[in-house]
């Protein structure tokens, strides 16, 4: 697969409802302000904030996980510790760990642990603040606004790039639990063995994998005034709206 990236973001988005972060250790805040580029990766222009946009931000008060796995092209097996390997497995008995076997190139693990979501629930302020900086010329029309965003505490992501592939990840020593996660730090999990190529991002701390976006658009014709958008370019009969923006939109302008 040549853009591993782009199949990342556009799958995630689809099985998520969410744009995906690239890549994604790269950090991002709630308010943030910025375009996309044409492959779908988020670029950070300004802030809500330094904009002189007041922004009431709402938090999950409890952590939880999320676990998705593209199901009809990967298999996960856990081997614990003392328990036999599997067969053309180089993990011994002794050792605990993980082994994934990828039917596809296009395939996804994608765990977290202390999962919270955070949003901006002034959503009507920003909105008449942004129109309001739009018509006078201080707000540009492909700006886009973070709305939402994810916060885990730790988090294991698997892209496979090739067809056929296999990665099992082997556990420091003493790590015989019964409950063994991808997301647990405290396992240290590194590479034991590849076969084929994926890009990983192992039990990685305090990510933003996840966030959504609002923006503008502007119709060709008609008076300016909120609605709704249609994902084509029919602008001819859209109008100017806040809105969500989908993994198409960069594609087809």
């Amino acid at each position: 697969m040549a853009n591993p990236h782009k199949f990342y973001l556009s799958h995630m988005n689809a099985k998520t409802g969410y744009r995906a972060t690239w890549d994604p250790g790269r950090p991002l805040q709630i308010g943030q302000v910025g375009k996309l580029d044409g492959s779908g990766i988020f670029s950070v222009f300004s802030t809500l904030e330094k904009e002189g946009i007041p922004v009431e931000v709402l938090s999950d008060e409890s952590a939880g996980e999320m676990d998705y796995t593209s199901n009809e092209s990967v298999n996960i097996s856990v081997k614990l510790a003392g328990s036999a390997p599997a067969a053309g497995s180089v993990l011994t008995d002794v050792e605990a760990g993980f082994s994934f076997e990828f039917k596809s190139e296009k395939a996804v693990v994608f765990q977290t642990s202390g999962h919270k979501t955070h949003q901006l629930v002034n959503l009507g302020e920003i909105e008449k603040a942004v129109l309001k900086k739009f018509n006078d010329g201080n707000w540009e029309k492909d700006w886009l606004i973070v709305t939402q965003l994810v916060v885990a505490d730790t988090a294991t992501i698997i892209i496979s790039n090739s067809s056929n592939g296999k990665l099992e990840l082997k556990a420091k020593a003493g790590a015989g639990t019964a409950n063994l996660k991808l997301t647990d730090a405290s396992l240290g999990l590194t590479v034991a063995r590849e076969q084929g190529s994926t890009l990983k991002y192992i039990t990685q701390n305090g990510l933003t994998p996840l966030y959504r976006l609002m923006g503008i658009r502007h119709p060709l014709f008609g008076k300016k005034q909120l609605a709704t958008r249609s994902d084509k370019e029919q602008v001819d009969q859209e109008k100017f709206r806040l809105q969500e923006f989908d993994n198409g939109e960069t594609e087809q302008q």
